[in-house]
C-alpha cells in the first residue's frame, strides 16, 4: 500500500537482534535462535483437529496469569471446527462438502454448544465461527474474560488484533500469459477461458462493483454448472443511508459481503463497497475481465487484464482503516463457507516470532479444506520483517516488471524526466513551504506532513512535497486541502525518478536534481505554471527486487522456514480501483505487496482451473519450484544494487508457464503442520495436539525450500516429491552447495509412475563457512529426454552455521528460583558462561489521549497529546539496552508503539529502532554507550491512558542475584549442553533483565537474555 515508511505496520519483533529496524554499527548483541531437537511422531492417519490457541498466560504451569481487561475478544471453543472435524473434514485435494448431512448436522451441534455457552455466562456475541474456527467475538468485562477462560467448554479467550492492509501497467506477457504462446492460449484455449470454475475471495477494503474489469461476463458461460456446484455465498447489497453506496453484483462479481463486528463502519460505507480503492486494486488484479479499456485523466493508456480474466470475484470487506481480527476471522469463515478456491489476502501479520493466532490458525483450517491463500510479505524492508510465516499461506514478496510509465515536466526553458501515469495538464504550483499554515515547521511543512497544508494556499494548486512520507499520504493530504496534483521530489541523490503511483491528485515523482531545480525555478516566479505531457509506456529490464519488500530470514520457527516463498509484480501496478477519492479514474497504479500477492493468487486460480485436484500445498510447489532467479537480462535479481538473496525472493520470481507442469510437487497435510508447529517455540499454544501428534524440527517440514538457521557440524533434511505428470518420469538430483558447505543427498536418481513419490535426505556439512553468516545454494532435480530438459524442480538450500544454538531469550517467574539452559554445541573446545545483571526495570508513565491511528512522523518526531518521549544515556560497556511496553499494563485495545532514536551532539536525532505491532507488546533492543530518545505513541486504545515504559541498561557486571553452574565445561560439535540457572533475592512486583554470556575457549561467541518477572 503505497511507499515503504516506519509507518504503523502491525508488526515487530520480539527478538532483540530483529526488533531493532536499522541495526546499529557499533557492538551489537550477538543473539542466536533457539535449538529445538524433537524427534518427529508417526503421522496420523485420521483428520487433525483445529490447534485451538492456548496463550501463554493459560499454559500449565504458566509464567504469568492474565490481568484481563474489559475489551474485545475472540473465544475459542473446545470442540473442533467443521474443517477439521473427523466426520466433516475434506479428504485430500477435495473442498469441504457443505450439503453433506454430516456437515449441516454438525454445524447445528456447534450452534447448540456455543449458544449454551453463551447463554450460560450472559455474553453477548457479536460473530459466530464454526468452518475454520469455531467460537464466537464479543466484548467482555474482565470478570467475563476470566469466568470464561476457566471454563472446560473454551479453549482459549483471546484479546482483539487490529491488522492494516499492505499497501498496469498490463504485466500479464511479462508473466507469460498473454499472446499466442503464452499459458492463457496453451492451457486454456484462450485468455477469455483463463481460471474458468474457479472462484476467488479478496479479503480487502471492499469492492467498486462497477469497474470496468469487474463487468459481467458474457453469457452463457461454459463453466456455469461448476460454479453453481461449489457456490453457497450471496451479494449483501449493504444498508448504507445513500442507496447509491450499496452494492449490486453479477455474474464475474458474484458475491459481496461485509464484516463490522465492532462497530466501526460509522464512518464508512455500510455495505462491502470499497471506500479505499485497496480491495478494488487487488481483486481486479487477480481476476480483473480480460483487456478491459483503461483510461487515466480522459487520456486512453491502453487496456488491462487480471491474472484469471475468466475466474469469479467475491469480495470480503474487513478493513475499515485498520483490519480487525474478528473480522477478519469472520471474513476467511464466509470464504470457505461460500466455496471460495483462492483467498488474496493483502493485509499485514505481525513480522515476529510469534505467528500462531486466530486469523493464521483460520487459514490453516481454510488451507486444510482445500483453500490456497496468497498474502503480502510486508512493505518494511530490507529489515527481516516478512510478514504471515505460516507455512500453509503463501507469501509474496514484490518486484518490478518490464513496463513503466513516464512523463516530461516543461517549467520555464527546461524539460525534465518524471515518473507518472497522467494525462497531460497545466497546473499552477507552489512548493509545500509556501502552501503551509504560518508558523508550521519548515522541515515538516517541505514534507507535507499530517495538517501542514493550508486550504486557503493550497486550493487549485499543485504542490510540490520533498519525499518523506508515503506518496499515498501526501497525495491524501494535497486533496483534503483542495489542491489538482502532487509532485514529489527526492531528498538525495537516489537515481532516476521510478514511482509511479495514482492517488487521491495525480502524481508525479521527479529525482532529487531535476527536483531541486524545479523548486528553485518555483520560488524565482510570482505565479509560476508548468505542464506535464500525457505519460507514455516504456520498457526496462526487471525483475528487481522492490525496495519497500520486507524481507528475511523469517522469525519464527527460530528462522528454519524461508519467506518470503516467491516474488511477482508489486511495483507500478495499474488496476482498478475507486473513482471518488481518484480524480474520478476507475484505474491507477499503486505499488506494494498488496499488489504483488493478487498476481500469485490469480495465477494460482489458473492453476486450480487446470488442476482442480491440486491441494494448496502442490500449487505452492508447483510456483515455487519452477521459479526463476535472474533478469531478462540474464543477470542475477538485483535488489539496492547488489545481487538478491533468498531471503528476498525466496524461491525466485513466479514463471507464469513453467508453473503448469512442475513435474515433480512437495506435498504437506495438516497433521505435519501441527507437528511444525509443535517443533517452534509457540508449541504450548497448541500443546494437547502437540502431545497427541509429536513434533518435527521446523526445517523438516516437506517443504519446497530448506532452511536450517543453526547448522552445528553437519545436518540432514528429508524430503519427499511427488510425481504429478502424467507420464513415468526419471530424475538426477543436481546440487549447488551453499559456499563454504558440502552437500551430498543418500538418493542421486529416481523413477517415478503419475502419482508416485520418492524421498531423499541432504547430508548439510559446514566446511569452512564463516559462523553466523548465511549461505545459499539449491537442489534441483532434473529430467531430461536426450539432450532436452523437461523438467527443473529447484529448492532453494539456505543454511547458517553456529558455533553454538543457544536459546536467545529465556523467561522465568520467582524471586527466587532455579532452571535449565539447553543447546548444541558448533565447536569443539571449552563452553563458558557468565552472568550480566539482573536489574529491574526503570517504569516511566504518562497520560495521554486523542490516538487517532494516524502515521508516526518517524523523522521528525514530536511529542502531542499521544506521544510522549523519554531519554536515557547508556554507558559503553552495558550488556544490552532494552525499551519495552507491555499488554499487561494495559486495558485491552491499546496499541502502543516504540521509536527508539540517538541523539547527537547537537541535538539531532536519528531512528536507530522501532517497534509497532498490534497491541501494545513491544521491544526494541540494542547495545550501550549511546544517549536514547525513546518515544511511546499510543496509536489507538482509550483516552486518556497511563502509558509505561519499562526500560532496563543491563551492566556488563554481574550483579550478584543470577549463578549459572557450570561456569565452564568441555564441548563437543554436535553435542548438547545444559548451563543451569539460580536466581535468589529479588524484589517483589518487578521485571528483571539480564543476559547469560558464552564463550569458546575464552572468546565471546553468543548470550541468552534471561528475563524474570516477580
Amino acid at each position: 500500500m503505497g511507499s515503504p515508511s516506519l509507518r504503523r505496520r502491525g508488526r515487530a519483533s520480539t527478538r532483540a537482534r530483529a526488533r531493532t529496524r536499522a541495526v546499529m554499527a557499533a557492538a551489537a548483541v550477538p543473539l542466536v535462535a533457539i535449538a529445538f531437537t524433537t524427534a518427529a511422531a508417526p503421522v496420523s492417519a485420521e483428520p487433525p483437529t483445529l490447534p485451538e490457541v492456548t496463550p501463554e498466560y493459560l499454559k500449565e504451569g504458566a509464567a504469568l496469569p492474565i490481568d484481563y481487561k474489559d475489551g474485545n475478544y475472540i473465544v475459542q471453543l473446545a470442540s473442533d471446527p467443521i474443517a477439521t472435524h473427523e466426520a466433516t473434514a475434506p479428504a485430500e485435494g477435495e473442498t469441504i462438502d457443505f450439503e453433506a448431512s454430516a456437515v449441516e448436522e454438525y454445524r447445528s451441534t456447534l450452534a447448540e454448544e456455543r449458544e449454551a455457552v453463551i447463554n450460560e455466562y450472559d455474553v453477548d456475541a457479536t460473530a459466530a465461527y464454526d468452518t475454520v474456527l469455531n467460537g464466537f467475538a464479543a466484548n467482555l468485562t474482565a470478570a467475563e474474560a476470566e469466568e470464561l477462560a476457566a471454563s472446560d467448554d473454551v479453549a482459549a479467550v483471546i484479546p482483539e488484533t487490529i491488522y492494516q492492509p499492505t499497501a498496469a501497467v498490463d504485466t500479464s506477457s511479462f508473466l507469460g500469459l498473454s499472446g499466442g504462446n503464452g499459458s492463457w492460449e496453451d492451457e486454456f484455449g484462450g485468455p477469455k477461458d483463463a481460471g474458468e470454475g474457479v472462484i476467488v475471495g479478496v479479503l480487502d477494503t471492499g469492492v467498486w462493483p462497477e469497474n470496468p474489469a469487474l463487468a459481467p461476463l458474457s453469457e452463457p458461460r461454459p463453466d456455469q454448472d461448476v460454479i453453481d456446484a461449489k457456490w453457497n455465498g450471496e451479494c449483501v447489497a449493504g444498508v448504507d443511508e445513500d442507496p447509491a453506496n450499496n452494492v449490486e453484483c453479477n455474474n464475474k462479481l458474484i458475491g459481496a459481503r461485509y464484516f463490522d463486528t465492532w462497530g466501526y463502519a460509522e464512518d464508512g460505507f455500510a455495505s462491502p463497497r470499497d471506500q479505499d480503492g485497496h480491495g478494488t486494486h487487488t481483486a481486479t488484479t487477480a481476476a480483473g475481465n480480460y483487456k478491459t479499456k483503461v483510461e487515466i485523466d480522459g487520456e486512453k493508456v491502453g487496456t488491462f487484464s487480471g491474472m484469471a480474466p475468466a475466474a469469479r470475484v467475491a469480495a470480503y470487506k474487513v478493513c475499515w482503516g485498520g483490519c480487525p481480527g474478528a473480522d477478519l476471522v469472520a471474513g476467511i469463515e464466509a470464504a470457505v463457507n461460500d466455496g471460495v478456491d483462492v483467498i488474496n489476502f493483502s493485509i499485514g501479520s505481525t513480522g515476529t516470532p510469534e505467528f500462531i493466532d486466530s486469523v493464521s490458525l483460520a487459514f490453516f483450517n481454510a488451507a486444510a479444506a482445500g483453500v490456497f491463500v496468497a498474502a503480502s510479505a510486508g512493505n518494511d524492508g530490507p529489515t527481516s520483517t516478512v510478514d504471515h510465516q505460516e507455512p500453509w499461506v503463501t507469501t509474496v514478496g514484490a518486484s518490478t516488471h518490464d513496463q513503466t510509465f513516464r512523463t516530461e515536466v516543461e517549467f520555464g526553458r527546461e524539460e525534465i524526466p518524471a515518473a507518472a501515469a497522467v494525462g497531460e495538464a497545466k497546473w499552477y504550483v507552489k512548493n509545500a513551504v509556501d502552501a503551509a499554515y504560518d508558523g508550521t515547521d519548515p522541515a515538516a511543512a517541505s514534507r507535507c506532513d499530517a495538517g501542514t497544508l493550508d486550504p486557503a494556499k493550497t486550493e487549485d494548486f499543485a504542490i510540490i512535497c520533498e519525499r518523506g512520507n508515503l506518496f499515498s499520504a501526501n497525495a491524501d493530504q494535497v486533496a483534503a486541502a483542495g489542491g489538482v496534483a502532487l509532485i514529489v521530489r527526492d531528498q538525495y541523490e537516489r537515481g532516476a525518478a521510478t514511482t509511479v503511483t495514482s492517488q487521491a491528485v495525480p502524481v508525479v515523482h521527479v529525482n532529487y536534481e531535476d527536483g531541486l531545480a524545479l523548486a528553485e525555478w518555483v520560488d524565482s516566479k510570482s505565479n509560476p505554471r508548468i505542464e506535464v505531457e500525457t505519460s507514455e509506456q516504456d520498457y526496462q529490464n526487471a525483475p528487481s527486487m522492490a525496495a519497500f519488500s520486507s524481507n528475511g530470514p523469517a522469525l519464527a520457527a527460530e528462522q528454519n522456514l524461508l519467506k518470503p516463498d516467491i516474488t511477482a509484480p508489486g511495483v507500478e501496478i495499474l488496476a482498478g480501483i475507486t473513482p471518488f477519492n481518484h480524480a474520478g479514474n476507475d484505474f491507477a497504479t499503486n505499488q506494494g505487496t498488496s499488489m504483488s500477492s493478487p498476481h500469485i493468487a490469480g495465477l494460482a486460480a489458473l492453476l486450480k482451473s487446470a488442476h482442480p485436484e491440486w491441494s494448496p500445498m502442490a500449487v505452492k510447489s508447483a510456483i515455487m519450484t519452477t521459479a526463476y532467479q535472474t533478469d531478462q537480462n540474464g543477470d542475477p535479481i538485483q535488489r539496492g544494487g547488489a545481487d538478491a538473496t533468498p531471503f528476498d525472493f525466496g524461491a525466485g520470481h513466479v514463471d507464469g508457464q513453467a508453473m503448469f507442469d512442475p513435474g515433480l510437487v512437495y506435498e504437506s497435510n495438516p497433521t505435519e503442520w501441527i507437528q511444525y508447529i509443535c517443533g517452534t517455540p509457540e508449541a504450548g499454544k497448541v500443546q494437547s495436539y502437540c502431545d497427541a501428534l509429536g513434533s518435527i524440527d521446523p526445517s523438516q517440514l516437506n517443504y519446497p525450500s530448506i532452511t536450517v538457521a543453526e547448522l552445528t557440524g553437519s545436518y540432514q533434511v528429508t524430503r519427499t516429491v511427488t510425481n504429478v505428470s502424467e507420464k513415468k518420469s526419471s530424475y538426477k538430483a543436481e546440487i549447488t552447495a551453499p559456499a563454504g558447505f558440502s552437500v551430498t543427498s543418500d538418493v542421486t536418481k529416481f523413477t517415478l509412475k503419475p502419482g508416485e513419490s520418492a524421498t531423499y535426505t541432504l547430508t548439510i556439512t559446514r566446511t569452512d563457512a564463516a559462523f553466523d553468516e548465511w549461505a545459499f545454494g539449491d537442489v534441483t532435480w532434473v529430467e531430461k529426454k536426450g539432450t532436452k530438459t523437461v523438467h527443473e524442480v529447484r529448492s532453494p538450500i539456505v543454511v547458517k552455521p553456529v558455533q553454538l544454538a543457544a536459546a536467545d531469550e529465556a523467561t522465568f517467574t520467582g524471586a527466587s528460583g532455579s532452571a535449565t539452559l539447553t543447546g548444541t554445541s558448533g565447536f569443539d573446545g571449552s563452553l563458558g558462561a557468565s552472568v550480566s545483571g539482573l536489574v529491574a526495570s526503570e517504569v516511566k508513565t504518562a497520560s495521554l489521549s486523542d490516538p487517532d491511528s494516524s502515521t508516526f512522523p518517524s523523522d521528525a518526531p514530536v511529542e502531542n497529546s499521544h506521544a510522549v518521549s523519554y531519554e536515557f544515556t547508556t554507558p559503553e560497556d552495558a550488556a544490552l539496552v532494552r525499551f519495552s511496553t507491555f499488554d499487561a499494563d494495559h486495558p485491552a485495545g491499546t496499541d502502543l508503539d516504540l521509536f527508539v532514536y540517538t541523539k547527537a551532539a547537537d541535538g539531532a536525532l536519528t531512528l536507530v529502532g522501532s517497534s509497532a505491532s498490534g497491541g501494545s507488546n513491544e521491544t526494541v533492543s540494542l547495545p550501550g554507550g549511546y544517549t536514547f530518545v525513546v518515544f511511546v505513541d499510543e496509536w489507538a486504545g482509550p483516552s486518556p491512558l497511563e502509558a509505561k515504559l519499562h526500560a532496563w541498561v543491563v551492566p556488563g557486571a554481574d550483579e550478584g542475584n543470577l549463578v549459572v553452574d557450570p561456569a565452564e565445561q568441555s564441548v563437543a560439535m554436535g553435542d548438547d549442553y545444559s548451563v543451569g540457572l539460580t536466581w535468589s533475592g529479588l524484589a517483589e512486583g518487578q521485571r528483571f533483565l539480564g543476559t547469560v554470556n558464552y564463550s569458546a575457549d575464552g572468546a565471546a561467541i553468543d548470550s541468552t537474555i534471561v528475563g524474570i518477572t516477580t
